[in-house]
């Protein structure tokens, strides 16, 4: 929908396209086990990990577009050494995308096809009926069968709910104790860009529907805080000029009637996503080299804890310049306050920090992202930003030598101090190499726990063949300066890198998958000792 107007810059077409955040010899060997799994050819692949049957093996699920077109699951589990298919079967009726979700204490692959969402049956391969969903959902042959969030715990009961985009609303349906699920009922305003067009489209957001790429746009407008602060999330929505709050009641469901709430923070528009329809007809010239007038926008990111105060924080983003581009950004976070009536939240700022290099305008797009986590394990939320780097020379350099650097950095906020400059910065670099035949190498970054002492790891794919993995510490600095290197194979597209504890001793392994379409694919997998 939205890339065409990158199709028309040939450096970013070439090296950037597909580009998202997710926002990753005794030494190396000390860290991992190294195992590699063959696959069969597929046109798509998806993979993810879960203990889907019960066991606590290491587990894969595969879903994948053979080149007969037909769609196939396989599961993979770890027994006694070596990896083995425990089914391998036609995935029917036809599935448009898939989750992982907890449900009665298991993990579940769940699918989705037109009219609901079902959980596929790991002993027979058959798809069984959880709740009848229909979304306007949109399906691309090059999406194949993509994994999309719908599953996660809205109300802190441990259960797995369904949240599903519609564009005048949210579908939710509950996990029950017993593990079914209640009727799915609409809540939230529906979606304020429904009768916009995005840069190079024709047509409205609303004719445009759901689809892969956007509907983690669609759930970027569901905040969940605990707003009236009775120990209970709560389920929190922009409707244009003041916010929607449904409240969590003791049993865990949402009331369908909500409150209100108004605040005197300032900003644009709910989601980033909405900054795809502030550029109007400029030209791609203009859109490339900035010759249109400088713009400002200022949109409101979400919701986090980042004083440690057990109080949510209001966080904006403010993009100032002429391009998408070339867009400075700068963080806003405002403290929130107690009150008799909830959370509020100051006009002023009490924090600010500056996004690293210039690639905030293209969120949107792929091409930046931020994370808000505890990085460090004591208890407060930290601000992790990556963005790739787009200036000149490194259009250049992706151009003619697949070479990508990415701007990464982290911010913290202690006892209520902090630093408009990061605490720690780092440029991640691809190599340059020109006229590579494998084609650019989009960085590899995850985060997570792999040596089990309760503080995330930073692991970065630079190199065709070997992974970072830069240790948490206590201290100023969140990670070691010297990073531990890994023998792996690392993937063109870091989508295909992912980060999980898949034999649940505590510490996360890493799964790369590199699919083939004209022969057998593999799965590498580091298992954290």
């Amino acid at each position: 929908m939205i890339l065409h107007w990158i199709v028309a810059a040939p450096a970013l077409a070439l090296a950037l396209a597909g580009c998202t955040f997710a926002l990753t010899a005794s030494e190396d060997s000390a860290l991992f086990e190294t195992h590699e799994i063959s696959t069969p050819a597929a046109l798509h692949q998806t993979v993810l990990a879960g203990d889907f049957d019960g066991s606590g093996r290491a587990q894969l699920a595969v879903v994948s577009v053979d080149p007969t077109r037909s769609d196939r699951i396989r599961l993979i589990a770890f027994d006694g050494g070596d990896w083995i298919a425990t089914l391998d079967d036609a995935l029917d009726p036809p599935v448009l995308f898939v989750d992982v979700a907890r449900i009665a204490g298991r993990d579940r692959l769940i699918t989705y096809r037109r009219a609901s969402v079902m959980w596929l049956d790991p002993e027979s391969g058959e798809q069984r009926t959880l709740v009848d969903l229909k979304i306007p959902y949109r399906a691309s042959a090059e999406d194949g069968i993509p994994r999309l969030d719908i599953a996660q715990d809205l109300n802190g009961d441990g259960r797995d709910d369904l949240l599903a985009p519609d564009t005048d609303g949210f579908w939710l349906a509950l996990q029950l104790e017993d593990g079914s699920f209640g009727q799915a009922l609409k809540l939230g305003p529906g979606e304020p860009f429904a009768t916009a067009k995005a840069y190079g489209d024709k047509r409205t957001y609303a004719q445009v529907g759901i689809t892969a790429e956007n509907l983690p746009w669609h759930l970027s407008r569901v905040h969940r805080f605990d707003y009236d602060l009775d120990g209970r999330q709560d389920l929190v929505f922009w409707n244009g000029d003041h916010f929607l709050v449904y409240r969590q009641d003791e049993r865990g469901g949402f009331g369908q009637s909500p409150d209100t709430f108004a605040t005197e923070v300032e900003f644009d528009f709910d989601g980033s996503y909405g900054l795809a329809f502030q550029f109007g007809d400029a030209s791609v010239p203009s859109m490339l080299l900035g010759f249109g007038p400088r713009t400002e926008h200022t949109v409101l990111q979400g919701f986090h804890d980042l004083n440690g105060d057990n109080v949510a924080d209001l966080v904006t983003l403010s993009l100032a310049g002429r391009t998408p581009f070339r867009l400075r950004g700068r963080y806003n976070v405002h403290f929130g306050r107690t009150g008799p009536c909830g959370t509020s939240f100051p006009a002023d700022a009490d924090a600010s920090f500056d996004s690293p290099g210039k690639a905030g305008g293209l969120q949107p797009w792929g091409y930046a992202a931020q994370d808000f986590l505890d990085f460090d394990g004591d208890g407060v939320t930290d601000a992790a930003i990556a963005a790739v780097d787009i200036g000149l020379g490194n259009m250049a350099g992706a151009m003619i030598g697949n070479s990508i650097s990415i701007d990464l950095a982290f911010y913290r906020i202690r006892a209520g101090e902090h630093l408009a400059k990061p605490d720690w910065s780092r440029t991640v670099r691809s190599p340059f190499k020109p006229l590579d035949k494998r084609g650019p190498l989009f960085p590899t970054i995850l985060t997570g726990d792999v040596d089990g002492d309760g503080r995330s790891d930073l692991l970065i794919g630079e190199r065709w063949d070997e992974l970072s993995v830069f240790r948490g510490v206590a201290g100023r600095e969140p990670v070691a300066r010297r990073a531990i290197t890994v023998a792996a194979p690392m993937p063109g597209d870091e989508r295909n890198a992912r980060i999980a504890d898949l034999d649940n001793n505590g510490k996360d392994d890493v799964y790369i998958q590199h699919p083939s379409d004209d022969g057998p694919g593999r799965i590498v997998v580091l298992m954290a000792r």
